[in-house]
């Protein structure tokens, strides 16, 4: 009794996410791997970093600070902070009011 409960409420959940998908139109299955690439980048950076020459170094801090400076002692960094994009947006009109 419990499977068959179980069973059918996935089976409407499924009908729910395939509905809002078909809404969504078009999907480009190269952006969750461009995200799960960027993602794996940022896991190994620090050991990027310690194998690699200069320019390689140069690039890895132009992708994650903002600002560099340098201070009479040391580098001053302002690392960029991507998910504040994702924060800041405007809350989407036909969002779930029920979950987070």
């Amino acid at each position: 009794m419990t499977f068959k409960a179980k069973s059918a409420e996935l089976q409407h959940e499924s009908a729910n996410v395939d509905e809002v998908t078909d809404q969504l139109g078009d999907l480009n299955p190269a952006r969750g791997d461009a995200a799960l690439a960027i993602f794996d980048w940022s896991q190994n950076a620090a050991d990027i970093w310690r194998g690699s020459n200069n320019d390689c170094q140069r690039e890895i801090l132009d992708s994650v600070c903002l600002n560099r400076m340098l201070s009479d002692v040391s580098l001053v960094t302002t690392k960029r902070k991507p998910f504040d994009a994702i924060v800041e947006r405007p809350i989407p009109s036909k969002s779930r009011g029920d979950r987070i």
